[in-house]
C-alpha cells in the first residue's frame, strides 16, 4: 500500500506501481482523506480529529480489511511517510516492512510542541509553510480550478521569467507571483489539469485542515 503526500494524490505512484507490479506485488494506492476521490469533511462542525494521523491510520486499516489483506508492505512520501510510521505503530500486526520518501522517522512523545512554536524555535524552520496552509489563507485565496492549476504548478517548481519561485517552504506561497509563473518542469500539463481538477473537487479545504495541528494526537493516542 502506498500512501501520497502532499500536495500529491494517488496518482503520484504512477512510475512506480507498474515497476512493482512486474516484480508480482498487489498494489493498492489510495487517496488520503480530503483528497481527490474521496470525501473532504468541513471543520467545524465535524472534528478535526477526521484528519489526524490516527484517523488516517485506521482507514488504511480498514481499507485492507475490506480487500481482505491481513499483512502490508507500506510506502509513503512525504506527508504519506508520516502516515505510514503511524499506521505501524497502531497496527503493527498488520505491517511487515515499511518504506518511504522525503520523511525521516519522529517518534511520538510526552510532551508537546505546537507547530508555530518548533518554527520559530529554528527546530524546523523548513516547516513554515504549514503555518500559512494551517491559517486558512490559501484555502480563502485559492477558489477556481484556474487558480488551483496555478498553485499546483508554483508547488510543482514553476518560476517567474526572473527565475522567482511561487513557494518557498520557509514562507509558504507567494500568491501575487502565481498567474505569472512559467509552467513547471516536472509536470506535464495534462497531469497538472488532471491534478486541478482533482483538487477542484473539494477545493483546499481538507488538504489544508491535515497541518492545523503538527502532531493530531490526543494523549490517549500518543
Amino acid at each position: 500500500m502506498q500512501v501520497h503526500g502532499w500536495p500529491d494524490l494517488a496518482i503520484g505512484w504512477r512510475n512506480q506501481i507498474p515497476m512493482l507490479l512486474d516484480l508480482g506485488f498487489r498494489v493498492v494506492a489510495p487517496d488520503v482523506i480530503g483528497y481527490g476521490q474521496t470525501e473532504a469533511p468541513h471543520v467545524p462542525p465535524e472534528p478535526i480529529s477526521l484528519y489526524s494521523f490516527k484517523r488516517i491510520a485506521d482507514d488504511m486499516k480498514e481499507l485492507a480489511r475490506q480487500l481482505r489483506v491481513s499483512r502490508l508492505i507500506l510506502g509513503g512520501h512525504d506527508w504519506g511517510g508520516a502516515i505510514v510510521y503511524r499506521v505501524a505503530l497502531w497496527w503493527p500486526e498488520l505491517v511487515t516492512h515499511i518504506f518511504t520518501i522525503c520523511t525521516p522517522y519522529t517518534a511520538p512523545t510526552k510532551s508537546y510542541a505546537s507547530l508555530p512554536e518548533m518554527v520559530k524555535s529554528g527546530r524546523v524552520p523548513n516547516f513554515g509553510y504549514q503555518l500559512q496552509l494551517a491559517s486558512g489563507q490559501l484555502e480563502e485565496a485559492i477558489q477556481s480550478t484556474e487558480q488551483i492549476r496555478q498553485l499546483l504548478n508554483g508547488l510543482y517548481g514553476g518560476v517567474t521569467d526572473d527565475g522567482l519561485p511561487g513557494f518557498d517552504v520557509k514562507t509558504g506561497v507567494y500568491l501575487d507571483r502565481l498567474p505569472q509563473l512559467n509552467h513547471t518542469k516536472l509536470m506535464s500539463q495534462r497531469m497538472l489539469d488532471f491534478y486541478a481538477d482533482q483538487y477542484a473537487k473539494n477545493g483546499l479545504h481538507g488538504t489544508c485542515k491535515s497541518f492545523n495541528d503538527p502532531l493530531q494526537e490526543s494523549p490517549a493516542e500518543k
